[in-house]
């Protein structure tokens, strides 16, 4: 029995709830037939492998219907509470979403898009060139600087913290971004981290964002899945998702606002249904 109860914990979350609902669909018919007085005993031409057949064959078509529909409803979004912040993971642009932007950067906050310095492609990129200026942005930059009393570099660029936020009001589109310093540059200006810190940058991140959101919603691309490089190795979709998640819980932060993930292009590859509930047994505080 102990082996039956690991196997079926070590199911997916879509598999399970499916065998759930069937199991619940099934009983439910076998109830109302009862009702009508209604029985496979009845059948007595059917012999009782063959009633037992019938059932296993209902109850997988039942259990394949409802694995394929969950899967298609869950397939572009889902929605889960954490620490009181209601979160939602969708498909989209993040320069179309309502509320603050979150962007990230090269932690000295680079104006230069050139595909050099800065991809054109790149968030980061499109940011400065469609979005914002670029005086105002360095200006921005400056007195934020000052403000944490930093130091340019032989660059004659500030290093900022990795996780910190700084807000910008674009005159361009009328919109705010946070631009998050989220990787650190090399000499040949590629943007590098790995999961310890950006795991760190993300717990930094959450309380940035705590600070300064004023009760507005926030929007999140999928942090570090364009070109930032992972020194440990390259990252799936859906182990970034997951520490972003993660981390906002474990942050303690709890927003009053809503937060979105907006994740570009396709995807499918990551298992959305498979987040519903997964904080569902952490005790809120």
């Amino acid at each position: 029995m102990n082996r039956i109860y690991k196997w079926y914990n070590s199911l997916s979350k879509q598999i399970r709830d499916s065998i759930i609902i069937s199991v619940t669909i099934l009983g439910m018919i076998s109830t109302i037939l009862s009702i009508l007085g209604i029985s496979l005993g009845d059948c007595k031409e059917f012999s009782l492998l063959l009633r037992t057949g019938i059932v296993i064959v209902a109850f997988l078509i039942i259990c394949v219907i409802t694995y394929i529909t969950l899967g298609r409803i869950f397939n572009n979004s889902v929605k889960l509470t954490i620490r009181q912040t209601s979160v939602s993971v969708d498909c989209g642009n993040i320069f179309e979403a309502q509320g603050l932007r979150v962007i990230g950067w090269g932690n000295p906050f680079n104006t230069v898009v050139d595909d050099i310095v800065i991809s054109k492609k790149s968030l980061h990129g499109q940011l400065v060139l469609e979005h914002g200026s670029k005086d105002e942005i360095d200006k921005t930059v400056e007195a934020e600087a000052r403000r944490l009393g930093l130091n340019k570099n032989s660059d004659d660029l500030y290093d900022f913290p990795l996780g910190t936020i700084i807000p910008y009001n674009s005159s361009i589109d009328n919109h705010t971004y946070l631009m998050l310093a989220m990787t650190e540059l090399n000499s040949r200006y590629e943007s590098h981290t790995n999961m310890a810190k950006y795991e760190r940058m993300l717990m930094k991140m959450w309380k940035e964002i705590d600070r300064v959101y004023a009760s507005q919603d926030i929007a999140l691309p999928l942090l570090g899945a364009g070109i930032a490089r992972f020194d440990d190795g390259p990252k799936h979709k859906d182990d970034l998702l997951r520490c972003m998640l993660c981390t906002l819980n474990s942050s303690g932060v709890s927003l009053n606002s809503g937060v979105k993930i907006i994740i570009y292009g396709d995807i499918g590859d990551i298992p959305l249904y498979e987040y519903k509930d997964i904080f569902h047994t952490i005790p809120r505080r």
